[in-house]
């Protein structure tokens, strides 16, 4: 005779599976957003702001080790604003992000080492100068906005004019420079 198994068991068994699968993964989802909370926690210190402005460098592919570049971005837009990068513009953009202490060898001096190779989408510059907009908006000094309009200018003027003669800044950088000064509310 064949050893049936009783179907009440068999359909207890399965329930009882069910419910320790979900469990798991309510224990997973769980963990996952305590480590989010870590991360939030930890951008939001490096960047000297709130919480929800860290989320959204979040969402944009920040974490904790990267977040330093974020204030970066607008001067890796400038030097990217014609559409190359010169040597001149690399190195300004390096001497600023000395002053933020990102050291060689870093996560984040390898990530913006990447930036300044690879032109990021205008969509991310665009979603980037918001949470920095915010940043600036949180500045306990409020010198973050004008701060970021020079850094920008000598990022802009970096590769300067031909020979001295012309203009050191670009049409391109000129009106991106008007576009970060609204952005970031400072006057021109």
């Amino acid at each position: 005779m064949a050893d049936r198994k009783n179907p009440r068991e068999e359909e207890e068994k399965y329930i009882k599976q069910q419910e320790a699968a979900k469990l798991q993964e309510l224990r997973r989802e769980k963990q996952l957003e305590a480590i989010r909370q870590q991360e939030r926690e930890a951008i939001a210190a490096s960047l000297n702001t709130d919480e929800e402005v860290a989320a959204e460098a979040m969402a944009l592919g920040f974490d904790a080790e990267t977040a330093r570049v974020l204030p970066l971005l607008p001067l890796i837009q400038m030097a990217w604003a014609d559409g190359t990068i010169s040597n001149a513009e690399t190195a300004k953009v390096q001497e600023l992000a000395d002053r933020f202490g990102i050291a060689e060898g870093t996560p984040a001096a390898n990530f913006l080492t990447m930036l300044l190779e690879e032109e990021p989408t205008d969509h991310f510059f665009s979603r980037a100068n918001v949470v920095i907009a915010h940043m600036i908006d949180e500045d306990p000094e409020g010198t973050m906005g004008e701060d970021m309009i020079k850094w920008s200018k000598a990022v802009a003027e970096a590769s300067g004019g031909f020979f001295g003669l012309t203009n050191p800044i670009a049409k391109e950088e000129g009106a991106l420079l008007d576009d970060f000064a609204r952005l970031f509310g400072v006057k021109g």
